[in-house]
Order: structure tokens, then sequence, then C-alpha cells
């Protein structure tokens, strides 16, 4: 019998064994689906796991279920709130939606090739109904805007594409590595996933940071894809220096950038700091030529974008219309500046909602999702994204 409905099951579970973590994720999401068949899945998972055990336990329940997903630094649902080196499984079953999963490989050596490839495989063509991406990429070696940028190129305005950045294993150096992603059985580094979500389904997108510019608006006089080094005609530490006192930039004190085409801010954070050169390299590329401010955000300002995040995405959502269920991706930098308060992201979120709305996310290392109605994807940083999906 078909159900003109979108049936979310979310399953989150802090145990460290595999066989322990699958059965507990297995039974809430059965639960949850009541007699439903469940036709795709996003698993968020922790380092802490032995992953291949896990994959496979989960595949040995569902074995015809679309699955993609990554490594997080923690992820957050309407299961277990937020949790720290938990993992997060979210089924989704549906008569009227279609779920279609892809991979393109060897992502650091050549974007292009792996986007075309990962929607190729999940079938995607120009006539399709795609209502949704979601993907989870490997952003290590690359600048990862150019993911967002390949996507959009192929995907167009009408598609939102929604994710994050697979998160590696803590503490993180440069150049870290280890971010993973999943698909279908396998385990991968230096892949792209996507899941497309295809048919009568509606999908609205609330994206806010919170931070606000201070002091002069600057110009990036001189950058290199993802490393700035200069703005106004000086080195970026010294830029820096005039405005904080220090030079080298701080993951609290982001740049913000102006997008002339929704004139909208996005946020760019800092990576490394070349102190000889005085030169910074950020989490995805910065124009130049682009407008840009220091940004400076109190953690009340930064759980404000998340209200800000979430009224959007309401405000664009059907009226009359009660959403299903809600994707979430926030930062791993607001995870670790919110510190003890982190638990307030999800619950704002799902108070806003009301509790019979499945919610399900992750802290990734940089968001994706539109700038706005009928844009492109973009590749921001700390940054909150909200999802909301129904039929």
């Amino acid at each position: 019998m078909e159900f003109a409905m979108l049936k979310m099951a979310v399953g989150q579970t802090d145990e460290v064994e595999a066989d322990l973590a699958a059965a507990e994720l297995i039974k809430q999401c059965n639960m949850a689906l009541e007699t439903h068949e469940p036709k795709a899945g996003w698993l968020l998972a922790s380092h802490d796991l032995e992953l291949e055990s896990l994959v496979r336990l989960l595949r040995d329940s569902y074995p015809n279920i679309e699955l993609i997903g990554c490594t997080t630094l923690a992820p957050m649902s309407s299961a277990l709130d937020f949790a720290e080196g938990s993992t997060v499984l979210t089924l989704f079953a549906s008569d009227v939606v279609e779920f279609s999963a892809g991979l393109g490989r060897n992502i650091s050596q050549d974007v292009g090739a792996a986007a075309a490839a990962a929607l190729e495989a999940a079938g995607f063509d120009y006539a399709s109904k795609v209502a949704l991406c979601i993907s989870t990429p490997s952003v290590e070696g690359i600048d990862p805007a150019s993911v967002t940028d390949e996507l959009g190129k192929l995907l167009g305005p009408d598609v939102p594409v929604f994710g994050g950045g697979a998160v590696p294993d803590f503490p993180v150096v440069m150049p870290w590595l280890g971010g993973k992603q999943f698909f279908g059985g396998e385990i991968l580094t230096d892949a792209l996933p996507v899941l497309l979500l295809s048919g009568p389904l509606k999908v609205s997108v609330g994206v806010a940071h919170g931070w606000k510019g201070v002091g002069q608006e600057a110009i990036v006089t001189k950058a290199d894809g993802n490393r700035v080094y200069e703005i106004d005609n000086e080195p970026v530490g010294e830029f820096y220096r005039r405005y904080l006192g220090v030079a080298e930039p701080a993951l609290a004190n982001p740049l913000a950038v102006h997008d002339e085409l929704v004139d909208r801010y996005f946020l760019r954070a800092p990576m490394d700091y070349d102190e000889e050169v005085g030169s910074a390299t950020f989490l995805g590329s910065v124009p130049e030529g682009a407008t840009v401010h220091i940004a400076m955000a109190s953690t009340d300002e930064i759980l404000a974008g998340t209200d800000s995040s979430l009224n959007e995405a309401l405000a664009g959502y059907p009226e009359g219309s009660q959403p299903e269920g809600a994707l979430i991706a926030s930062c791993a930098v607001r995870n670790l500046l919110l510190g003890s308060r982190t638990h307030d992201e999800v619950e704002r979120i799902r108070d806003g909602l009301g509790p019979d709305t499945p919610v399900s996310g992750f802290y990734a290392f940089g968001e994706i999702s539109p700038l706005g109605e009928g844009s492109t994807p973009r590749f921001h940083n700390e940054t909150c994204v909200t999802v909301l999906l129904g039929t």
C-alpha cells in the first residue's frame, strides 16, 4: 500500500563496540520505521568505532538501502541530542520519493570528474526531478569550495545541495588526514558520495552563523585559492593585527566574505598561518577582489545564528505543511567555541520544530548549502545549516 509521505527514522548511540552500536542503531530505527521499509540511509559515525564491522552489520540488516555518510566530530539528533563520540544512523522510507546514491573517487586529483562520476552513478540527468542532493565529501588536499562549485555547475540553482566535509580524527594537525566517507558497504577516503532525493519532496533551507563584521570593509588584493596573502595591499597578518592586536588569525575570528550574487556574507575559517610571509590558509577559497570583514561573535550570538538558520528554513517551508524531518549541518568550530553550551544548538532546533519532528545532523569540516533562495551551493565555515523535508 502506498503511503504518500516521508518517514525519517533516527537512531543514535554512544556505544564504542561496533556490535553493540549497530544493535542499538537498528533497534531505534526499526521502532521509528514501524512497518515501513527503508530505502536510503545517512550514517554519521565516530572514529572511535571499528567502522568496517559497523558498516557490515548495518548492511546485513538493511541490504537494499542506498547508504552514504562520513565520520564526524560529533553528531546530533532527536534520539540523543548532542553527544561527542556518538554515531547517528538516519533511514528514509517513502513510496513517493525516490532515492539514488552515487560515488566519485580520487576527488583530490580531479574534483570536477569526481562530481560528475558521483551524479552519473546516481542516475542524475537534467530531466530528473531531483529535490535535494546530500553529500559528505572529503575536503582534504583540495580547495573545499571547488566541490560545491562543481556540484553547482552540474545540478544548477534549482537543486539544493546539503551536507558537509568529512571530519578527520582529533586532534587535527596540518595537513590533516583521515576523514572517511561511506558508500554502500565501502569505507573510503578521498571520495565524494551523493544521495539524490527525487519526486514530490518539499525542501526548505536556512543558513546563518551569528558572526558580525568589525572594522571597515576591506578588499582582498592578493590571493591564490584558499591562501590569502594581502588584504588592502598589506599582509593578512598585519590586517588582523590592526584590529585584534595579534597577527595570527584565530578560529574565533573568521573572515566574513561578501557574496555579491546574493548580497550575503559567508565565513572562512583560518586553518594555517605563515608568519614569515604573513599569509593565511582558509578552509575554502577567498576570491581576489572580494570584500571582507574580520568577524566576531559571542556565544549568545553564535546560538542566535542557530535560531536564524531554523527561522529561515521555517519561513521558506510551504505554509500549512508540517515538516516530516530536519537535517542539520553545523561546524566543528562552533562545537569547539560553544563548549559546554553545544547542547543548546540542537535543543533550540528541536524546541522550534516540536517533539514530533525527527532531527539528524552533525558537526562537519565545512558546511554545504545554498546561500539564499535560488543560489547554487556554497561551502561555508562556522555556520549552521537547517534543511526541512516533507511531502
